[in-house]
């Protein structure tokens, strides 16, 4: 199993778009093979910084997802790009 932990910026004022965004994301993942679970989490002292921490039985399975270029997920990188302030940043975890 790997985790990706995912850090966001969203623009000022986007915040309820950004959280809409993430629950069809979830939505797309759920479908994904090597999909396990997903935990946003909203920094209480910068509300405008969001983690993610999604699961993946594998990194394979998780490189796959995130090559993906279907209508789905073109979509959603698109919403994304008008609610985030730049790209998101990921560090890949392994448990020990």
């Amino acid at each position: 199993m790997i985790v990706d932990l995912v850090t966001f910026r969203v623009k000022s004022g986007k915040e309820q778009e950004f959280e809409a965004l993430h629950q069809d994301t979830l939505k797309l993942m759920r479908r994904s093979r090597g999909f396990i679970s997903q935990v946003v989490l909203r920094n209480l002292e910068d509300p405008a910084e969001y983690h993610a921490e999604v699961r993946w039985v594998s990194k394979e399975y998780r490189d796959r997802f995130s090559a993906r270029a279907d209508g789905d997920s073109s979509a959603l990188l698109q919403r994304g790009a008008s609610i985030l302030e730049g790209a998101p940043a990921h560090r890949l975890l392994e448990p020990v």
